[in-house]
């Protein structure tokens, strides 16, 4: 097996200062709390990426995306470099739509985020909770 940097998308979804986690079960990071995203698929862009992993995670349609931040590889996090995407606006409701894989969602303020988060959202995060990355 060739050893290689894989790419992961983070969604960036914001209810004025709030931002959405999902609970994660029977995966990788399982309790712990992270953004919506997953691999970069071929032939997608970014941007696509993040949307596509929204709407089947969430069951929201993104209304617009743009990519935010990178963050370096790391082996912690099976050696993925993870790009934060924020969803410029979204319709419809925000369920569960892999419950063998998220327990729930919710919005959380990013001066009292839950704690464990995922380790391939925490770079993002800390991007925006650090000031690094200014969303309106």
């Amino acid at each position: 097996m060739t050893e290689h940097v894989r790419v992961g998308v983070q969604a960036i979804v914001r209810l004025g200062d709030d931002v959405l986690l999902g609970r994660r079960i029977n995966t990788f990071g399982h309790g712990t709390w992270g953004l919506p995203g997953g691999h970069l698929e071929v032939g997608e862009s970014l941007a696509e990426a993040a949307c596509r992993e929204l709407a089947e995670e969430t069951g929201a349609q993104a209304a617009g995306a743009r990519v935010v931040c990178v963050t370096d590889p790391d082996p912690a996090a099976n050696h993925h470099m993870q790009v934060g995407v924020e969803i410029l606006d979204y319709s419809g409701e925000i369920h569960v739509r892999e419950p063998d894989r998220c327990e729930r969602w919710e919005f959380w303020p990013l001066d009292a985020l839950p704690d464990p988060l995922f380790v391939g959202s925490e770079g993002v995060l800390r991007s925006i909770r650090d000031g690094a990355l200014h969303l309106p």
